[in-house]
């Protein structure tokens, strides 16, 4: 193996080791609502990457898949060194400093070859393009319907993720905003769906 290949090899390696722990945090958010055994980061990500696929194949607007995919698996990959910190602690920390501290995880995380992705999270991060709206919108959509799911299971205190309607920008694309009324609805009604497959 010529020396080149074996650090690229190397590259993607450390990378693996470092982006795993994902599928070992959990989500805190969940913790403090007293949910046992919430769902990971990774597994957030996953739906979260599925939902923003989803919503670049129902819109009207002019969006580059390939790059909402990307957006959307890059988004959390901060928290393989930060965790999951709740939004109560980010409040708490201050925008500047967990801005500065995703920066430099991310840094620490990302090999330098990778300027891609460290785009693509910066461009989530600012909401700069319809591509990192639609995820953002989509990890929105996603932790609603976790809250549902749990509150369906009982497995926890998720109403205060419905108690502002006005926390969820819809980032004027129409279908993100009926997503969430129907979210909203379901919640006022206490319906969720089952996995009856």
């Amino acid at each position: 193996m010529t020396c080149d290949l074996q650090t690229r090899a190397d590259s993607l390696l450390q990378l693996v080791a470092r982006v795993e722990r994902l599928e070992a945090f959990p989500r805190t958010g969940w913790q403090v609502c007293g949910v046992q055994q919430p769902e990971s980061v990774a597994s957030h990500s996953f739906v979260t990457a599925v939902v923003a696929l989803w919503l670049a194949d129902h819109i009207d607007d002019d969006v580059d898949t390939e790059r909402v995919l990307r957006i959307a698996l890059v988004h959390d990959l901060a928290e393989s060194m930060l965790t999951d910190l709740p939004r109560p602690v980010k409040h708490l920390l201050g925008t500047e400093a967990v801005r500065h501290a995703e920066d430099a995880a991310i840094e620490r995380i990302l090999n330098p070859e990778l300027n891609t992705w460290r785009e693509a999270h910066d461009e989530y991060r600012d909401a700069s393009t319809i591509e990192a709206r639609l995820v953002k919108a989509s990890d929105r959509i996603q932790m609603l319907a976790k809250a549902l799911q749990y509150r369906a299971e009982h497995r926890g205190r998720t109403e205060r993720f419905f108690s502002d309607r006005s926390a969820f920008d819809d980032f004027d694309i129409p279908l993100v905003a009926a997503i969430y009324d129907r979210l909203f609805e379901r919640f006022d009604d206490g319906e969720w769906f089952s996995a009856d497959f």
